[in-house]
């Protein structure tokens, strides 16, 4: 008769000759480089220099505004604090923005890895996973589209200046902020097809994330991006209706995919922990079976070691997680997303009345 241990090695000498060798994923995820990424490695002199330009155009667009009296407060010789807090909370985003795409790009690498030990992937070639990382038309479009949107408030109220110098603005800063919401999307989309995989235990060797932890780091960069990103941008942005709507919208969606996207691999995690976990209880139970069948002391200490290996691989099987990160992080980033949705709803409901 054969045993519970014989049938996990035998399960565990399928999957290591089952699963397929995916040899060429790290350099072909590699390949795909975000947009404001080419762009920098393009540009004579210091990276460092021209990422601080980038983020000095908010200013720029300040002093335009300031100079040319474009808007009302212009004309009082006097600058809004809101207005001051709306460009340094654009300059920091497009940091992060840039900071976002990078540290995405190195992060693919390892995940690259890691996926070649765990992951058992159907598609034809595994590159397609995050495939689009590298667009160049759907930034651009994304950044025309919001230069089109984000000028008519301006537009509408009869500030044709104002409208034209915010156009103007955003052809700019749009290509760091679109490009790393569009590196967000991308990568949504490439955990969802990734939760398609089937997990395995052949990378398990006492991690708790069944040695998802580069994804779950990669998926949380992304999410602190998005986040850090466009949620100041709404809260400091009470003079431009139209883009306090699109960045509630774009943070709204963004949240949501980021538990949808990983919720296939949630499940597949849930499925190897239930798996370990009837596993050990299988043991206990043919452990307590023969003592019931003979209760004897005897028995009972002839048990004793099926026992203990019962109880280690139940201890074992609980300490798997059923996300690719930690509790903490887990917790991080519901506490993050419920802070920013309540502090948004508060500021539409204190905005009104002056608060």
């Amino acid at each position: 008769m054969t045993g519970p241990h014989d049938r996990r090695v035998g399960a565990a000498a399928d999957m290591a000759v089952t699963a397929p060798t995916l040899g060429r994923l790290p350099g072909d995820l590699t390949s795909g480089v975000p947009l404001t990424e080419r762009i920098l490695s393009r540009l004579p002199g210091s990276r460092l220099a021209w990422i601080l330009i980038w983020a000095l155009v908010p200013w720029l667009n300040l002093v335009a505004v300031y100079v040319s009296g474009a808007e009302e407060w212009a004309g009082a010789g006097r600058v809004p604090v809101s207005e001051v807090l709306n460009r340094a909370a654009v300059s920091c985003a497009i940091l992060l923005s840039l900071w976002g795409a990078a540290r995405i790009t190195d992060n693919l690498r390892r995940v690259g890895m890691a996926l070649t030990e765990v992951v058992e992937q159907d598609e034809r070639d595994v590159q397609a996973l995050f495939r689009g990382v590298n667009s160049t038309v759907a930034p651009l479009l994304l950044t025309a589209a919001g230069v089109l949107v984000l000028p008519l408030d301006e537009a509408l109220t009869g500030a044709p200046l104002a409208a034209v110098i915010q156009a103007a603005t955003w052809v700019i800063i749009g290509i760091p902020l679109w490009t790393a919401i569009w590196v967000y999307l991308t990568l949504q989309r490439g955990f969802d097809r990734l939760g398609r995989g089937h997990l395995t235990l052949l990378g398990y060797r006492g991690d708790r994330s069944l040695g998802l932890r580069p994804v779950g780091r990669l998926a949380f960069t992304g999410f602190w991006m998005l986040i850090g990103s466009v949620g100041p941008l709404v809260l400091t942005n009470a003079s431009d209706p139209s883009g306090v709507i699109l960045g509630v919208a774009v943070l709204a969606v963004g949240v949501g995919l980021f538990f949808l996207s990983l919720r296939r691999l949630n499940r597949r995690m849930v499925a190897v922990k239930q798996r370990e976990l009837t596993l050990a209880r299988d043991l206990y139970m043919q452990a307590y079976q023969t003592v019931r069948d003979q209760p004897t002391l005897e028995v009972l200490q002839g048990q004793i070691g099926l026992l203990n290996a019962a109880e280690a691989l139940e201890k074992r099987a609980e300490r798997i997680q059923e996300w690719p990160f930690d509790d903490a992080t887990f917790a991080r980033v519901v506490t993050i997303a419920s802070s920013a949705a309540a502090t948004i709803i508060a500021r539409f409901l204190l905005d009104p009345i002056g608060l």
